[in-house]
């Protein structure tokens, strides 16, 4: 008899903590439905759209008609879409890698033991969240002819620069905003890195004799592989869709030699109403990103295979 209550108790026992596991896991799933339902509606189901779009002739009026690859045939043969890949590979080059190096040597600064740390790393954190449109404002005033940058290179003797009006200048002066807003945010994130480094190795080369370039070269840069990579390709990313800055300061000019393509594919899209051209751009630079992406953790993770 006890062992009949024993058995029909387990039953019970086990039956209630799967009705348990099972509440959880529906608990689990309500929190997440609403961020999944938000990234399916205004992410993926859009990129799915404007990829069905890039084979399509559309012009926000008319239905769209299908006319499969002229879009991209198009593309390559188009010197305006040639022009703004290779600004954006530009800007992508020359904003990108200076700010693996500044941010790493950020990092290590604020790791050390500095007055008024807190309140320094605040101040160099702050472009990160200032609003692109607030930045791109400040900085066209600080561009200006008349501007603090170029009185500040006159107290040196040197002639006012025309930073936006001249297309050997609009560059270079997008692009040291990007590492301006770029540097302290990746910081951050080398920052954590190096906390995560335990201080045991660092004691343990030190009581060998090691200085500090032979721990950074043996100890710090080895173990910040996975800090270096996610830095490498988030930085790629995000210099590849700029658009901001550009759209707001230059328009893209002077000559095109500002047009990244994220903004090439917005006035195609809304300014010259040819959606389909443009959703095909979007695709090209959704597939150069993830070249880039893949080509980036191959060749950082070839040592480790």
């Amino acid at each position: 008899m006890s062992s009949a209550v024993h058995a029909e108790s387990h039953t019970v026992r086990r039956r209630l903590r799967v009705g348990l596991a099972a509440k959880q896991a529906m608990f689990g799933y309500a929190i997440l439905f609403p961020t999944i339902a938000i990234l399916c509606i205004f992410r993926f189901v859009p990129m799915i759209q404007a990829f069905i779009i890039s084979f399509s002739k559309y012009d926000l009026i008319h239905p769209p008609q299908f006319v499969g690859l002229a879009n991209f045939v198009d593309l390559v043969q188009d010197p305006l879409f040639l022009n703004s890949f290779w600004v954006s590979l530009i800007y992508v080059v020359f904003s990108v890698l200076p700010v693996w190096p500044l941010s790493l040597a950020l990092a290590i600064l604020f790791n050390r033991r500095l007055v008024f740390k807190n309140v320094l790393r605040s101040a160099v954190f702050m472009p990160v969240v200032m609003p692109a449109v607030v930045m791109a404002v400040v900085w066209t005033f600080i561009y200006q002819q008349d501007g603090a940058l170029n009185t500040i290179l006159g107290w040196v003797g040197i002639d006012p620069i025309p930073w936006l009006r001249s297309s050997a200048f609009a560059l270079p002066a997008v692009i040291l905003i990007g590492i301006w807003r770029a540097t302290p945010y990746y910081m951050v994130i080398f920052l954590a890195g190096l906390q995560a480094i335990p201080a045991e190795y660092y004691e343990a080369a030190e009581i060998d004799g090691a200085g500090h370039w032979s721990s950074f070269w043996n100890i710090t840069l080895p173990l910040l592989r996975p800090t270096t990579l996610l830095v490498m390709v988030m930085t790629v990313i995000v210099a590849m869709k700029v658009f901001a800055v550009p759209m707001i300061m230059t328009g893209g000019g002077p000559a095109d030699s500002t047009r990244v393509l994220p903004l090439f594919i917005y006035q195609t899209a809304f300014e010259f109403f040819d959606m389909g051209r443009a959703s095909a751009m979007s695709v090209f630079l959704f597939v150069a990103v993830m070249l880039f992406s893949v080509a980036q953790i191959r060749i950082f993770t070839r040592g480790e295979e």
